[in-house]
């Protein structure tokens, strides 16, 4: 698992110890603790830094951007040692840890996955949806009406944005104040607002086959569904949830705190549970015959393997009421027009299922491919 793991272009200290804990069986075994389905990466590295952004002093924290900041030291010969030592002398605490928590990383910057989903739809039908995100976490990329966009040259949203991330030179920003998206209330439905303090900037290198995303649906019904769901109001929530923004990404860690202030003044729905068990219980909530987005990023592939059929049928059950769009940002591992190795985007209606763009896991840059034109088709799936 961590000889062979992808994803951590990021994060040069992480690809780093990936070697260092594969060559070490008595990390690989801690590591292994894990709840099942979690992805040991992710859990061993997000324990570990918990526990140095918590304060336990030790040198490894030297190589930590998000400790000490820019006298951070890059890494060396002396990095997977001091590593090393650090799990063996804290391996209790580190396995207390991973048997209590989910990787519930909630990158923000992917709420730009429900927003192409939301211009989509409203290209397709100018009737009321409803959305749904399984895996939510704590329900942040729910709120993505609240949020500015860059994406592109496009710009919504901006307003009074405070907090961004991505590359500040791309485009304009993509973001909310649109007159058709419905009033807020509580239980979930989403509230138009001028301006954010969240922007976020994705790096579009042609925009022309991106739906217009300032022109949203009406959105009647909110509802997120999750594991073991974090509480806002909880600061060891809160701290695990940071602790899973890589330690050289501060960008993301700032865009995280202002989004878990944002969204605990005003939470949406979120159900607690496994959507195996309870997706066609939470389809039924919502209003029958509306259209609904359903969306999930990097959540499947934390499901055990064995689960992921029944998984997979309890995504299938919103459809049983309503029209659905199926955007999946998972494990298929693509090559992007550009060359740049990225991740598929899925988009599954009535017509079937295709790739419609290839993007950075956390959305740092989205390429649209041609299958993304390609009119939704809303009626019973196939």
């Amino acid at each position: 698992m961590f000889r062979t793991a992808r994803g951590f272009d990021s994060s040069p200290l992480y690809r780093h110890l990936l070697a260092v804990v594969a060559d070490e069986p008595a990390l690989v075994e801690l590591a292994s603790r894990t709840r099942p389905g979690q992805q040991p990466t992710f859990a061993l590295f997000g324990a570990v830094h918990q526990l140095l952004l918590g304060g336990v002093v030790d040198p490894l924290a030297a190589y930590y951007p998000s400790v000490v900041g820019g006298r951070a030291r890059p890494v060396d010969a002396d990095t997977g040692r001091a590593f090393t030592r650090f799990c063996r002398t804290h391996a209790d605490r580190i396995a207390a840890i991973l048997a209590t928590r989910l990787v519930q990383t909630n990158h923000v910057q992917r709420s730009l996955v429900t927003r192409l989903g939301l211009a989509l739809l409203r290209r397709a039908t100018a009737a009321p949806v409803c959305v749904v995100e399984v895996g939510c976490s704590a329900g942040l990329n729910l709120r993505a009406d609240r949020y500015a966009f860059s994406v592109g040259d496009s710009t919504v949203g901006v307003g009074d944005s405070t907090v961004g991330v991505g590359d500040s030179a791309v485009g304009v920003g993509v973001g909310v104040g649109d007159s058709t998206v419905g009033d807020s209330v509580s239980g979930g439905r989403w509230s138009a607002r001028g301006g954010s303090r969240v922007h976020i900037r994705a790096d579009v290198p042609d925009g022309r086959l991106l739906p217009d995303l300032d022109r949203l649906p009406v959105v009647a019904d909110v509802v997120g569904v999750d594991l073991d769901p974090p509480d806002l109001t909880d600061p060891e929530d809160r701290a695990w949830l940071r602790a899973l923004v890589w330690p050289e990404n501060a960008h993301q860690a700032a865009l995280l705190a202002e989004a878990m202030r944002m969204v605990a003044d005003d939470p949406p729905r979120v159900v607690r549970g496994d959507v195996a068990d309870i997706g066609a219980e939470v389809a039924a909530s919502l209003p029958a015959g509306l259209p609904r987005l359903v969306v999930h990023t990097a959540t499947r592939i934390h499901v055990p393997v064995d689960r992921r059929p029944a998984f997979d049928a309890g995504v299938a059950a919103f459809a049983a009421d309503g029209p659905m769009l199926h955007l999946a940002l998972e494990e298929d591992h693509r090559v992007a027009p550009s060359g740049r190795a990225g991740i598929g985007l899925t988009a599954t209606d009535a017509a079937g299922s295709r790739r419609i763009a290839v993007a950075d896991g956390h959305l740092a840059w989205l390429e649209p491919l041609p299958e993304l034109g390609t009119p939704i088709t809303l009626g019973a799936q196939k």
